[in-house]
């Protein structure tokens, strides 16, 4: 399990991001003025893994949620790392699911979330490979902060 923080909820049409320096999440603006898919709104959970560190992006390791749950943006939540989406200019995704969801691999997602989340993280970069559960806990070792 890894802990992890939610920034934009699942159906928000808002851009919000944690700012370490300022310890407060901010507004960056409609969702659609970045990714203009799916009508600027969040079709998946997204935040970050705190203590963790891409050197490709300068912030923490994103992470996309997948949940049944309302969650909002600030909730702190334990989830289980299930896929990484690896994307050429290095700001790659881990993909995990809470305790609400019954899919635990990558291969068990449906194929409809599977486009989903795909279509929106290739948008600004293609995706270059979808590695396993285990090599996503790995990557999150990896980039951890000590």
């Amino acid at each position: 399990m890894v802990k992890i923080i939610i920034e934009i909820p699942k159906g928000s049409l808002r851009r919000i991001h944690f700012n370490k320096a300022k310890n407060e999440f901010v507004d960056l603006g409609p969702t659609k003025d970045q990714i203009p898919l799916n009508n600027g709104m969040m079709p998946i959970d997204y935040g970050f893994i705190p203590d963790t560190f891409n050197p490709n992006d300068n912030d923490d390791l994103d992470v996309l949620v997948l949940s049944n749950k309302k969650l909002k943006t600030g909730d702190k939540l334990d989830v289980l790392p299930i896929a990484l989406i690896k994307r050429d200019d290095g700001d790659d995704k881990i993909v995990a699911a809470d305790d609400s969801i019954e899919e635990k691999t990558w291969d068990e997602i449906s194929d409809k979330l599977k486009s989903t989340v795909l279509s929106l993280f290739s948008y600004k970069s293609k995706i270059t490979s979808i590695e396993n559960k285990s090599f996503a806990e790995r990557y999150i070792k990896s980039l951890a902060i000590t």
